[in-house]
C-alpha cells in the first residue's frame, strides 16, 4: 500500500475499512486461542474479540512491515475503537530508531491516537498491542492507520471557517418582512398550518412547552456557520467520522435535523429568528464539502461507500427548509440548495438504487425514500422534467415494501427497523400523496395493511416500553412510525404503542405528520389478541390476563437468512404485571462494540455451553428456518421449538418447550444432546441480565423453580 493522501495534511497507509484494499493479510497476528482471540475483516473495519482476559501479556498483538517514505509527515495516526478501559501500545521502527506510544485507558468512544515520528523519513514495522483490563468478553475494531502533518492540518481545517450568520447573498436581509407561510406546500398548506398553530398555542398555554418548543431550544444551542466541514456526520454516529468532528451534528440526533426543527418551530411560533436559523442550517449543509460520513467513502482508488444514509438526510433537510423557510432565501440561495440536492444528494441515492438490488429487500430502500421523494417533489415545483423520477421513486418504494413485509405481515429486522416501513415509508407516501393531490390511504400499499399481527407480537405490556426490543431494537418506538400505522390500522396494537408514546411526550404528538394524523387515531386501543403466530417470520406471542394482571410471553424464532437478528433462536421474553422479568437486551448505539456483544446468545435467555476456549454460538444470520409450533388461547399456552439448527458444533439436539396452563404458571423445559466432550457439559442460562439502565435486574430464580437433570 502506497502512502495515499486524503487532503493536504493527511494520508492513509492501511485502509482497514475497505475489504478490497485492506492489508490485514499482511499483518502477523500473535496466537490467542487460549483466551478466545479472533481477528477478522468486516465490511467496514477490522474487528477483534476475545472471550477472556489472558493470563499474561497482551490480548491482541499484530504487526506489519511497511517500508514507506514518511517524509512530509510528523505523526503516525491509529484510528481504533478499543474496549473500554483497555490500553493501546503502538511501536514503529524508523530510520531514526524506534518510536513508542501508550494510550491512557480507552473511553467508550473511538479514538485517533497520534504517535510522534520524531523527524523520521522512513517508516518500517508498525506493531499494535491491546492490553485487556477487564475480565470477560471484549470487542473492538481498527478503522485505519495513517500519517499526518500537524503543521499543515490547521490550514486545511481553516478553509471551512469563512461563513457568518448573514449568509450574503444567499439569505434575504434580516429586516425583510416574512409571511410565515410554507413556500411549497410539501408538508402542509397555509390553512393546515394555521390549524396546527392554534392547536399548538392552546397546548403551550396549558403546559408551558411542547415537543416543538423543546426542539427549538435544542436547535438554538448550535451555531450553523461553525458546523460547516468537509463531511457531514451521520447524526451522532461516531463509527466513520473523524475524532475532530465529534459533536458536529448538523443533521441533529434523529429522526430530523436541526434545519427542520428550527424551521417548523419558527412557523408554528411566528418566530423570525427561528425561521432564519432553519435557513442558516440548510445553507451550512449546502456548504459542506461532501454529504457523507467521512473520507472512507471518497478514498482515492476505493469503491467503498456507506450507502446513501447521509445524502438522503441532507436532501430531506434542505427540501424541508426550501418549503418551510423558503421565503428566507434569495434566488441564488434557492438555486444553490436545489443544485446540491440534485447532484450531491439525489445523484448518490439513485446510484445506490441502481447498484444494490438487495436494498429493495430490507429496510434501506424505504430508509432512503423520504429524502428521495421530498427532494423530487421540491424540485419538480421548478423543474418539470423531474416528475417522472418522482413516479419512479413511488414505484420503487411500493416494490420494496412488498418484499420487506412478509406475507403474514411480519418484519424480520425487528420493531425498530420497522420504523423504515412506518415512518420512512409513511412519510414518503404522505409527501407523494400531497404532491399528487391524493389521500394518504389511496397510495398506501396492501403490504402495510397486513401488519396488525406484527404489532400484537412486538407491543410491550411493560409500563416503560412501547415495544419488545427483539433484534436490533430499543424499547422506545418512533412516534411518527406509530402514528402512520395506527391511523392505517385503528383496531391494531399500533394504537396502544402510539398512545403510550404520546402520553410519555406530555400529551402532544412530537412531529407534524403525527399531529396531522392524530385525530384519525382512536384514543383507546383494542384489547390485544390472546395468541398470535406469524409462521413466515417465525415468532409467537401469548397475552393473557388473570386477576386483572397481564402476562405476555414472546417466543423467538427465525426466518432463514433474516438480517439484523441476534443469536437468540429459542429465546423468550416474559412480561408480567407491567414489568419485564426475562428480557431481550435489544441493541445500543452502533458506535460502541457493545452493540455486537448484545447480539450474543449469552445475552439472551438461551442454553449455552461453557468451558470451551472459544465463545460458543450458533450461526448468525441463521441459514435455516427455526420456528416455534404451538397453540394458545386466553387461558393457556403450549409451545415448543427445535433450536438445534445452527449449533452444529455443539448440539445434536436441543428442544425447548413452554407449558403454561394458566397465566400465572410457566414451565420451561430443555432437552439436549451435546456434541462436546463430557467436561464441557455445562450450561449457562441467561435470564435477562441487562436492564435498560445498564444495571442488573431481579433474577428469575426468585420466581421460577429451576431443575436441571443429567439428561
Amino acid at each position: 500500500m502506497a502512502v495515499t493522501p486524503i487532503n493536504c495534511a493527511e494520508a492513509i497507509i492501511e485502509p482497514f475499512w475497505d475489504p478490497q484494499l485492506s492489508g490485514l493479510h499482511e499483518w502477523t497476528i500473535e496466537p490467542g486461542q487460549a483466551h478466545g482471540l479472533q481477528v477478522r475483516q468486516n465490511w467496514c473495519w477490522v474487528e477483534f474479540e476475545w472471550v477472556r482476559k489472558p493470563v499474561a501479556g497482551a490480548a491482541l498483538c499484530m504487526s506489519r512491515r511497511f517500508d514507506l517514505n514518511c517524509a512530509g509527515y510528523d505523526r503516525l495516526i491509529v484510528s481504533v475503537m478499543a474496549p473500554q478501559g483497555s490500553i493501546l501500545r503502538c511501536t514503529a521502527t524508523t530510520d531514526r530508531g524506534e518510536v513508542a506510544f501508550q494510550s491512557p485507558p480507552a473511553p467508550a468512544l473511538k479514538k485517533e491516537y497520534a504517535i510522534d515520528l520524531r523527524g523520521a523519513a522512513t517508516l518500517g514495522t508498525v506493531t499494535l498491542e491491546i492490553e485487556a483490563v477487564q475480565e470477560g468478553i471484549a470487542a473492538g475494531w481498527f478503522n485505519w492507520v495513517g500519517m499526518q502533518n500537524s503543521t499543515l492540518l490547521p490550514r486545511y481545517e481553516s478553509q471551512w471557517d469563512r461563513f457568518d450568520a448573514q449568509w450574503q447573498p444567499y439569505l434575504v436581509s434580516g429586516d425583510a418582512a416574512l409571511t410565515f407561510q410554507p413556500a411549497l406546500g410539501l408538508v402542509m398548506d397555509a390553512a393546515e398550518f394555521d390549524q396546527m398553530r392554534q392547536r399548538h398555542a392552546a397546548f403551550v398555554r396549558e403546559h408551558g412547552a411542547s415537543p416543538f418548543t423543546r426542539a427549538a431550544d435544542y436547535a438554538r444551542e448550535f451555531v450553523p456557520e461553525k458546523m460547516v466541514r468537509d463531511y457531514v456526520n451521520f447524526w451522532g454516529d461516531t463509527r466513520y467520522c473523524r475524532e475532530r468532528d465529534y459533536g458536529n451534528i448538523l443533521l441533529g440526533n434523529a429522526p430530523i435535523g436541526l434545519a427542520s426543527q428550527a424551521a417548523i418551530a419558527g412557523l408554528l411560533l411566528h418566530d423570525k429568528e427561528l425561521l432564519q436559523l432553519g435557513a442558516r442550517f440548510a445553507l451550512a449543509l449546502a456548504m459542506c464539502g461532501r454529504w457523507d460520513d467521512g473520507m472512507i467513502c471518497y478514498f482515492p482508488g476505493s469503491t467503498f461507500e456507506h450507502r446513501c444514509f447521509v445524502q438522503s438526510l441532507c436532501v430531506q433537510e434542505i427540501a424541508l427548509a426550501l418549503d418551510l423557510a423558503g421565503e428566507c432565501f434569495t434566488e441564488i440561495g434557492r438555486d444553490l440548495l436545489m443544485r446540491r440536492m440534485a447532484e450531491e444528494g439525489l445523484g448518490a441515492i439513485n446510484f445506490n438504487t441502481w447498484k444494490h438490488d438487495y436494498i429493495f429487500h430490507c429496510n434501506q430502500l424505504a430508509w432512503f425514500t423520504p429524502g428521495r421523494m421530498l427532494g423530487y417533489t421540491a424540485l419538480e415545483k421548478t423543474w418539470g422534467r423531474v416528475k417522472p423520477y418522482t413516479e419512479l421513486a413511488y414505484q420503487d418504494l411500493i416494490e420494496s415494501l412488498g418484499y420487506a413485509i412478509l406475507p403474514d405481515g411480519g418484519y424480520v429486522e425487528g420493531p425498530t427497523y420497522f420504523r423504515c416501513v412506518g415512518r420512512d415509508g409513511g412519510l414518503s407516501l404522505y409527501y407523494y400523496a400531497r404532491a399528487r393531490g391524493k389521500d394518504l390511504s389511496a397510495v398506501m400499499p396492501e403490504s402495510m395493511l397486513r401488519t396488525a399481527g406484527f404489532s400484537a407480537i412486538v407491543c410491550s405490556t411493560d409500563d416503560y416500553a412501547d415495544q419488545i426490543p427483539i433484534c436490533d431494537a430499543s424499547p422506545i418506538a418512533d412516534q411518527e412510525s406509530l402514528a402512520v400505522m395506527a391511523a392505517a390500522l385503528p383496531d391494531s396494537q399500533w394504537v396502544s404503542m402510539y398512545r403510550k408514546s404520546v402520553n410519555r411526550a406530555g400529551g402532544m404528538p412530537s412531529s407534524l405528520l403525527a399531529l396531522q394524523l392524530d385525530s384519525q387515531i382512536p384514543q383507546t386501543n383494542a384489547a390485544p389478541p390472546a395468541f398470535v403466530y406469524l409462521p413466515e417470520m417465525g415468532v409467537m406471542a401469548s397475552t393473557r390476563k388473570a386477576s386483572n394482571v397481564t402476562t405476555k410471553l414472546l417466543i423467538m424464532g427465525n426466518k432463514a437468512n433474516a438480517g439484523h437478528t441476534h443469536e437468540d433462536k429459542g429465546s423468550f421474553v416474559l412480561e408480567y404485571a407491567g414489568e419485564t422479568f426475562a428480557m431481550d437486551p435489544g441493541t445500543c448505539d452502533y458506535s460502541n462494540p457493545l452493540a455486537e456483544i448484545l447480539t450474543h446468545c449469552e445475552r439472551h435467555n438461551m442454553l449455552v455451553p461453557v468451558g470451551t476456549s472459544e465463545r460458543p454460538h450458533p450461526a448468525c444470520p441463521l441459514p435455516s428456518d427455526v420456528k416455534p409450533v404451538g397453540h394458545g388461547d386466553s387461558v393457556a399456552l403450549h409451545a415448543s421449538i427445535d433450536a438445534a439448527p445452527g449449533w452444529d458444533a455443539y448440539y445434536r439436539k436441543w428442544l425447548r418447550t413452554w407449558e403454561s396452563p394458566s397465566p400465572d404458571i410457566l414451565v420451561i423445559r430443555a432437552e439436549s444432546n451435546w456434541q462436546l466432550p463430557f467436561q464441557h457439559k455445562h450450561v449457562w442460562i441467561g435470564c435477562g441480565n441487562f436492564s435498560p439502565s445498564g444495571g442488573p435486574i431481579v433474577s428469575l430464580a426468585n420466581y421460577l423453580h429451576l431443575q436441571i437433570s443429567k439428561q
